[in-house]
């Protein structure tokens, strides 16, 4: 049966929640960074979880709103000093240039005995990725969608409105651009490394409690999408897992201000 890529990635995402799923106790109260559509929300809050999501407000439209997702300025989380039992993002801090203040909002609104989840794409989602940009541009001349190139291309429609000549346009194109807040494609490898995000918490006071792969394969660009989540957890064993888990808490030895 043949899958929608609207419904591939909210099989992954579901998969991610029931994999986490201990870490959704009835009752707790939980912050949702970067909340899109509110589908990840929806699944928390029928866990038994009081869930308040937030955003930015410029993000695309979904076409179906799932929970209700607050507008966030980007610095300022609207909510009191150690509210929230749990926090949790889902392939966000990498779309994110200035870390800084997200973190600082995060030691203050968590309890401090609270949980942070995030979850981030892997360097192996990087290399799988960057090969799968001309699976889908070859699928895109065979099927006469070549225009719908630039919509999966994170930066082309970015640069056109920079005004950018032909030629860099058409290297966005055939070449992957980066998925985050980072200069291409290549330095990805090593700003979506675990290493790296390691040693970024730990800098901003967070110590790890767990880190894990999410135990799934799958590219961007949903060039396979197809391919059930028994497969791509098989594959996973193999090529490894797309995205990261961090699970973690605040340093002891810090305070919140």
């Amino acid at each position: 049966m043949a899958v929608g890529l609207e419904a591939h990635l909210q099989r992954l995402r579901k998969f991610e929640i029931e994999s986490l799923r201990a870490w959704f106790r009835p009752n707790i109260r939980v912050l949702e960074i970067g909340g899109g559509s509110g589908y990840q929300a929806s699944l928390i809050s029928a866990y038994g979880c009081e869930v308040c999501s937030i955003d930015l407000p410029g993000r695309p439209v979904p076409e179906k709103i799932y929970y209700s997702v607050t507008d966030y300025d980007g610095q300022k989380i609207l909510f009191p000093d150690g509210f929230f039992d749990l926090v949790f993002s889902s392939n966000v801090l990498e779309h994110i240039e200035s870390l800084a203040p997200i973190f600082k909002e995060i030691h203050r609104v968590l309890k401090p005995e609270g949980t942070i989840i995030h979850v981030l794409p892997s360097v192996t989602w990087r290399f799988w990725t960057s090969l799968a940009h001309y699976a889908y541009i070859l699928k895109c001349l065979l099927i006469g969608k070549i225009e719908s190139m630039g919509k999966q291309n994170s930066l082309l429609i970015r640069d056109v409105g920079k005004g950018h000549g032909l030629m860099f346009l058409l290297k966005r194109v055939f070449i992957a651009g980066p998925h985050g807040v980072y200069p291409n494609a290549v330095s990805e490898f090593y700003y979506f490394s675990r290493f790296r995000w390691i040693a970024l918490f730990h800098k901003n006071g967070f110590d790890l409690l767990k880190i894990s792969g999410n135990g799934l394969f799958y590219t961007g660009y949903g060039v396979f999408h197809d391919l059930s989540i028994s497969l791509r957890r098989k594959v996973a064993w193999f090529l490894g897992s797309s995205s990261h888990i961090f699970v973690m808490r605040i340093r002891d030895s810090l305070t919140k201000s």
